[in-house]
């Protein structure tokens, strides 16, 4: 005994350091995030995509039982009973007034032969709503690649944008601490002088201001990846600029791509289908239903002859019969569960039509985006250059004391409006891509482990 138990604690001296590192590794988050390991994690963390995949699995489990449904029943039942007074003994059928035992042994078996097909209709409407859930379950995981996409590219643009005033408050702070000796030696009006500190004001603000916001968009994607919060975690940018992962087409052959190669209208046709398999199955209530039963009884009791299964054996009885239920009035119910069920089959049928409606708007809709983003991109790109240049000269200028600290801050905040327009827009134009690649069906849902 004390070795087995001296063996075991080895054991687990030996083995513990090794296991323990392997469970941690699930549940710390890593050093450097990509955004294909962002997607990767959250569609095996999200708690909306682990819902989703629950009732599928609960779908499966509804149409493994609609088809387990046509099976026959098979039921036991035994019973032991002590009786005092006055009683029938079930072996004699006579009159007892004695203390005694006695038994009871059922075993009986039932199986519907018709039913007005409800059951097979069940099992065809079953399939249709595991199917349509099956393709929610993708449609799910996809949109989730989509959020932590946007919310990946929004700390990206939040970083970035950061990084942008961070430079444009150190520029500030070189003009003013160079502006203080001038104002010391009595070489600047204040008034240009308390302009720039004012103006270094602001950019320490709006820099506080871009933190908060790359803490909170940081927070947005932890949240999506359900997973503890990390601020030290760093984000791999992406390329310069978006490249598509397919040739973008026109808004037609984009909208027939995606009702081909995602789920969002096959799950709403499956919905349909499944809405007209339910009001079929009701309309079976109005059917008879014809049954087969078939039994074997048998009973002891103390006064009996013979041991317990002497009388088990002797007492035996069979049957076998035909149940046929015939529905004539039920209040009806039938009825009005046909009427609700023909009601369900118009909303499923509207559902699909919103459905088509949605998707075909919404692809005229990306491309819009993804050409007014590019449209921007350019059109920011040269605007970032005529500002540079013309704060250059306003720098020159200010310097020579040709014009006074308005008009120098007014070039510096256009040259600055600018360079954060363009970082935004870089990224707007990324994001814009990658939502038409989605609905391309070529939407990047994560890397293997």
């Amino acid at each position: 005994m004390f070795l087995s138990i001296r063996f075991i604690v080895c054991l687990f001296v030996v083995v513990g350091p090794i296991s323990l590192p392997v469970i941690a590794q699930e549940t710390v988050t890593p050093d450097t995030l990509t955004l294909e390991h962002s997607i990767t994690l959250a569609l095996k963390h999200n708690r909306d995509v682990q819902q989703s995949r629950i009732r599928t699995r609960g779908e499966a489990i509804n149409l493994r039982q609609a088809k387990q449904n046509l099976l026959p029943s098979l039921d036991a039942s035994m019973s032991h009973s002590y009786s005092q007074g006055r009683f029938i003994n079930p072996t004699t059928n006579q009159y007892v007034e004695e203390n005694f035992t006695s038994g009871n042994q059922h075993l009986s078996s039932s199986l519907i032969l018709f039913d007005g097909l409800r059951m097979f209709r069940n099992i065809t409407q079953q399939a249709h709503a595991y199917r349509a859930t099956q393709l929610e379950e993708q449609l799910m995981a996809e949109q989730i690649a989509l959020d932590v996409t946007a919310a990946y590219i929004n700390v990206l643009t939040a970083r970035d944008m950061v990084a942008q005033i961070d430079s444009q408050a150190a520029v500030t702070q070189r003009r003013v601490e160079r502006s203080t000796v001038l104002f010391n030696e009595g070489a600047m009006a204040p008034g240009d002088y308390y302009d720039l500190k004012g103006q270094y004001a602001s950019d320490l603000n709006s820099l506080n201001t871009a933190e908060n916001s790359l803490s909170e968009n940081l927070l947005s994607l932890f949240r999506l990846l359900n997973l503890p919060y990390d601020p030290d975690v760093f984000l791999a940018p992406l390329q310069a600029l978006p490249l598509p992962m397919a040739p973008v087409s026109e808004a037609s052959a984009l909208y027939q791509t995606a009702a081909n190669r995602l789920g969002v209208i096959k799950a709403a046709d499956h919905r349909e289908k499944q809405a007209e398999f339910s009001l079929k199955a009701v309309r079976s209530s109005y059917f008879p239903t014809l049954s087969l039963g078939a039994g074997l009884s048998s009973n002891y009791s103390k006064d009996g002859l013979g041991s317990y299964y002497d009388q088990v054996q002797n007492n035996l009885g069979r049957s076998l019969a035909f149940s046929l239920s015939i529905p004539i009035f039920s209040r009806f119910q039938v009825r009005n569960n046909v009427a609700r069920a023909k009601l369900d089959v118009l909303n499923a049928e509207q559902a699909a039509e919103t459905r088509r409606n949605e998707l075909q708007q919404t692809t005229h809709q990306v491309l819009f985006n993804l050409d007014a983003a590019k449209e921007r991109y350019k059109n920011l790109v040269e605007q970032v250059a005529y500002y540079t240049e013309s704060f250059r000269i306003a720098e020159v200028r200010f310097d020579a004391g040709a014009i006074n600290s308005v008009e120098f801050l007014i070039a510096k905040n256009k040259m600055d409006n600018a360079n954060a327009n363009l970082v935004i827009a870089r990224y707007q134009w990324h994001l814009r891509q990658r939502i038409v690649d989605y609905y391309n069906g070529e939407l990047l849902l994560g890397q293997t482990d």
